[in-house]
């Protein structure tokens, strides 16, 4: 009989398995670079276009090799779905653009942000739309697809789902100006995407909350996108206290955001509870220890 401690271990030894396996398709992007096959300025929306078509072809060769290892498991059965891809991509966008609304419009009557008129090409607002949609594609199929279903699979889900948010919350933590409530606001970020994509069995939701939030923030608002500056419809400037203008790390960097993502969440879990997931296979009884 399977002991106990390796029936709970198992889950982090299979996202390590998908994390080695991002790191094997990891290796052909990093000679492409290193061999300056593509070359790109620095800083550059070719560079980030690049990297973030590199990173969601890296998370789909690992995922294709996760099914190979376990044989079980397939694009549905991690909540890559086929069904509703656009009518869930667009409500979660909806909710992605309502919520930065709502932090803007809470700084802006608190008097922590000024917008100023700016200028930009038509083509570059489509660009960073494209851009956006790769960022919410390549980060979901990392974080909410396998990691989220073998943890929520055998572990609590509120664990499964803070842990999930977390481990999204450290990867930013080499942003620009990263702050205590940005490590906060982007964990909750983490959180609210996996917490849908569980509700809705769907990533593209998901994907959706992640495009709408960044495209809003950056390109339509012009604030800085955890960081990082992003060309937009106006320039957005922050004013008084950073805690609550968010300073040079944007709305994420506030704890206006804060205030705003727990309501949100508080609500989503009151509104929708969570079915809990079936495993694939059972490896252990745990009624057994009792």
């Amino acid at each position: 009989m399977e002991h106990k401690f390796i029936y709970l271990l198992k889950p982090i030894l299979r996202v390590l398995v998908f994390i080695f396996y991002m790191f094997l398709w990891a290796i052909p992007v990093g000679l492409l670079t290193q061999l300056n096959i593509f070359k790109f300025p620095t800083e550059s929306l070719s560079g980030f276009f690049f990297g973030e078509i590199s990173f969601a072809l890296m998370a789909i060769g690992a995922l294709l090799m996760i099914f190979q290892t376990y044989p079980t498991r397939n694009f549905e059965s991690v909540f890559v779905v086929k069904t509703n891809v656009l009518p869930a991509f667009l409500k979660g966008t909806a909710i992605g653009l309502a919520l930065i609304l709502a932090c803007t419009a809470l700084m802006y009557i608190n008097g922590n942000v000024v917008f100023l008129p700016t200028k930009i090409e038509l083509d570059s607002i489509f660009a960073y739309l494209v851009f956006f949609i790769f960022v919410g594609i390549s980060e979901e199929l990392v974080f909410r697809t396998f990691p989220l279903v073998v943890f929520a699979e055998r572990y609590k889900l509120w664990f499964s789902i803070f842990i999930n948010g977390l481990l999204f919350g450290l990867i930013h933590f080499s942003n620009p100006s990263f702050s205590v409530f940005s490590m906060i606001n982007i964990t909750l970020c983490g959180i609210l995407f996996a917490l849908v994509t569980l509700q809705k069995r769907n990533i593209w939701w998901s994907v959706g909350i992640h495009f709408g939030w960044n495209f809003c923030q950056g390109t339509l608002l012009g604030f800085k996108v955890s960081g990082i500056n992003t060309p937009g419809l106006m320039v957005t400037r922050p004013i008084g206290d950073v805690t609550f203008s968010g300073g040079s790390f944007g709305i994420e960097g506030s704890v206006i955001c804060t205030f705003v993502l727990i309501l949100y969440l508080v609500w989503l879990i009151r509104k929708s509870k969570i079915e809990p997931l079936e495993e694939v296979f059972v490896e252990y009884d745990l009624s057994r220890e009792r």
